[in-house]
Order: structure tokens, then C-alpha cells, then sequence
């Protein structure tokens, strides 16, 4: 690898785009504050690039009264944006009924529209979260604060709302990272790690936090709300380095070369040298491929086929041996009893001269696969009932993901003396 990180514009293009029912996703959680109801929101993703169609068709043909209908269907159809016309049709009339194109004259019947401005800023937000799946608004709510803070007499209302809000935004972004961490594909966190990764927001809430204190020394709330900004800021960034360790165990661990982007690998072809780029097939393995036999293929052989020798002789009967070490039955009875006995020396040893003991602890130091090759013994001299001993399963079970056995009863041995009679 070179010294040099790739700029993120270097990465930008479709392979940076969320996948299509992410997108959704993120457009549905985009405009939940404002619905009516829970299908508001387009099912596919494509036909939100339409609304970014109008915005370029006026911008590049509208005259000084705005366009009509009829030619906004001709500059979107097939012979001009290349657009079926019933989706063209479809989607116009929404934009219209929402506001998205407005009459030129607010009068009855017109026929001539323009882009309403906050219709625009619907569209370009719409783009910048299918790329960055929200980022961009956490930086332009910084911006905002820190722009605030820099007013001659800043609100110390607004001022203290304006930092509730970053502190909000940075925990969300944060706890979603966690939940990425803990349950994403390799190939979705490399994605979320990527949008964050353009982002300088430690760095950001470190220099609020000084514009916080010139502009509010003393002033015992704020000072408090900058405080818990900036734990929030080291609480995103350890969740940040998180995504970034379990990417690069991962992806180096099952040589996944969707590490780096395909721009970065073309950057590294010009910039690298042999000896840093000959380690990505050190581990590969190349093989021939096997022969490819269908089904029929095999059915055909299998017809034709002849074998040398139509009838076999009988086989010459094993000759009888005195020897009792060839009886099955003997090997049977003496494993049984070489079991019998080291399933005895494990209980006396778990029970250690005591007539109950938990063992819980012991299956838990044990690990897998251990403590249930232990589990099992106890529960075989349990159904037996030669052998003195019971064993009691506690419910409920207990669930544990940090621990080495993730499902585990709590699991008491006791002596039976009763039972060693073969009663």
C-alpha cells in the first residue's frame, strides 16, 4: 500500500451507491416525519432519478414562462431523456399534485410550470443518501452550529439546542456503526466504513468546542452540553475504529479483495511495486477445473458399458480362528467396560468427595467442543442406572454472546447411592 489515501471523489461513481432496498430504506426513514401514510415512498429506486431529469430538462430548455406539459413529455420521452412515457406520464402528475411543479401563473388550467427551489433541494438530498447514507447532513448541521458560535451575540438558546442536536446526530450514527459491527456482512460495513471515512467529525466537535468556550466562558450549561458533545465524538470514533479492526481481520483473513475499491486498485497498479502488490496471491490456490459430465452423458455410458467378467466366483470363506481377540462381542464388552470405568473416574473427579457439586463452571472452562463430549458422559452414567449419580438441568437456559459456550444450563451432579444397586 502507498502512504497516500485515495480521495473520495477517486472512489465516487455507481460502485459508491447503496444498494436499491437501501436505498429505500434510507428514503422512507428520509421522509417518515413528513408522511401521511407508509406508502409514500417509490418502490423502485431508479424512477427517483426522473425528478433529477425535470430539474436538468428545465434548467437547460425552460423559457421565461416555464414549459408545458406536452413538451416536458417530449424533452423526457424516448426521443429525449429516453423515458417510457406512462412512467413519464405517472410521475409528472405526482410532481405536480405535490408541489414539485408549480403553474407559472396561479390560475385555473394553466398549462405552464416551473421547479418549485424546495422541490430542488428534495432531489439533490435524495442523491447525496443514496450515496453517503446520511453523512452529509450530520456535517452540514456542524457547519451550521459552528457558524452560530462565530456570530458577534450568538442565542444561547439556540446555541444550546444546536449542540443537542450534533450530540444527537453523532450517538445515532454511532449506534448504528455498533449494530454494524456486530451483525453486517463484510462487504455492507466496508460500504459504511467508506461513508464515514470523508468524514472529520472528532476533529470538528474539538474545534466547537473551543468557539463554545470563547464564546460562552462560564456559562455552566453550555460547557456542560460541549463536555457531552465531545464524549459522543469519542464514542462514534471507538465504533468508527471498530468497523475498520473487524474489516481488516476479516477481509485479510479470507483474502478479500473488496478491501479496496476498484479505483484504488487501479491506483495501486500504477504507484506500488512488485514486492507490495506480489502479496495479494501468496495464499491463492489455482487449480485445473474437473471435467464437466452431464446427467445423460453418464445415463449413455452406463448403457453402452460391457463388463469383462459377466459372472463372478464365490468368495473363499475365512478360515475359523481360536484366537478370542477376533470375537466382536469381547471387543464390544471390553470397550464398554474401559467406558464404564473412565466415565466413573470423571465423576468421582466432578464430584470431588461431595454428594452434590455444580459443575457449571468446569463445562464453561472447558469450551466447545469439550464441555459437551463431559455433558454427554454425565448424562449417559445418569441413564444408567448401575451408576450412582443423578444429573439436574437448571431452566431456563442462559444466553451469553461473550461467553465461550453461547447456551448453557446450569448443570448440578448429584450422588444417588440408591441407584448403584441397579435398582
Amino acid at each position: 500500500m502507498t502512504g497516500t489515501q485515495l480521495s473520495w471523489d477517486d472512489a465516487a461513481g455507481d460502485e459508491a451507491l447503496l444498494a436499491p432496498a437501501d436505498r429505500l430504506s434510507n428514503w422512507r426513514a428520509f421522509v417518515a416525519p413528513l408522511a401521511a401514510h407508509r406508502e409514500v415512498v417509490v418502490k423502485d429506486p431508479e424512477a427517483v432519478r426522473l425528478a433529477r431529469d425535470v430539474v436538468a430538462v428545465f434548467a437547460e430548455h425552460s423559457a421565461l414562462s416555464g414549459l408545458t406539459r406536452a413538451q416536458l413529455l417530449d424533452l423526457l420521452g424516448p426521443a429525449g431523456r429516453g423515458w417510457p412515457v406512462p412512467v413519464v406520464e405517472s410521475r409528472l402528475g405526482l410532481l405536480i399534485d405535490m408541489g414539485f411543479l408549480e403553474p407559472y401563473l396561479l390560475k385555473a388550467h394553466q398549462d405552464r410550470y416551473v421547479v418549485r427551489p424546495a422541490g430542488l433541494a428534495g432531489a439533490f438530498a435524495a442523491e447525496r443518501l443514496s450515496l453517503y447514507g446520511g453523512v452529509d447532513e450530520l456535517v452540514g448541521l456542524l457547519d451550521r452550529t459552528r457558524e452560530l458560535f462565530e456570530l458577534a451575540d450568538p442565542d444561547p438558546a439556540k446555541a444550546l439546542e444546536a449542540l443537542q442536536d450534533c450530540r444527537h446526530g453523532l450517538l445515532v450514527f454511532a449506534l448504528d456503526l455498533q449494530r454494524q459491527v456486530a451483525n453486517a456482512t463484510l462487504d455492507e460495513l466496508i460500504r459504511t466504513q467508506r461513508r464515514h471515512d470523508r468524514t472529520d467529525f472528532p476533529e470538528q466537535v474539538v474545534a466547537l468546542n473551543g468557539l463554545v468556550t470563547r464564546a460562552f466562558s462560564g456559562h455552566l450549561v453550555l460547557e456542560d452540553a460541549a463536555t457531552a458533545l465531545i464524549e459522543a465524538a469519542q464514542f462514534y470514533r471507538q465504533a468508527l475504529l471498530a468497523a475498520v479492526g473487524k474489516i481488516l481481520d476479516n477481509g485479510g483473513g479470507s483474502l478479500n479483495l473488496d478491501v479496496l475499491t476498484p479505483a484504488e486498485y487501479h491506483q495501486l497498479t500504477r504507484t506500488a511495486g512488485p514486492e507490495q502488490l506480489g502479496h495479494f496471491g501468496d495464499q491463492l490456490v489455482a487449480d485445473a477445473p474437473s471435467p464437466w459430465v452431464d446427467g445423460q452423458a453418464i445415463v449413455d455410458t452406463a448403457t453402452e458399458y460391457v463388463p469383462s467378467s459377466p459372472t463372478k466366483g464365490r468368495p473363499t470363506p475365512p478360515e475359523a480362528r481360536g484366537d478370542s481377540r477376533s470375537d466382536p462381542f469381547t471387543s464390544l464388552e471390553e470397550a464398554e467396560a474401559h467406558e464404564a470405568v473412565r466415565r466413573q473416574v470423571l465423576v468421582e473427579d466432578l464430584l470431588a468427595g461431595l454428594t452434590e457439586n455444580d459443575v457449571t463452571a468446569v463445562l464453561e472452562d472447558q469450551g466447545w467442543p469439550a464441555a459437551a463430549r463431559t455433558l454427554v458422559d454425565l448424562l449417559a452414567c445418569d441413564e444408567d442406572p448401575k451408576v450412582p449419580v443423578r444429573v439436574e438441568l437448571a431452566v431456563p437456559v442462559r444466553v451469553d454472546s461473550t461467553a465461550t459456550i453461547t447456551y448453557l444450563h446450569r448443570v448440578t451432579l448429584h450422588l444417588s447411592p440408591e441407584r448403584g444397586d441397579g435398582g
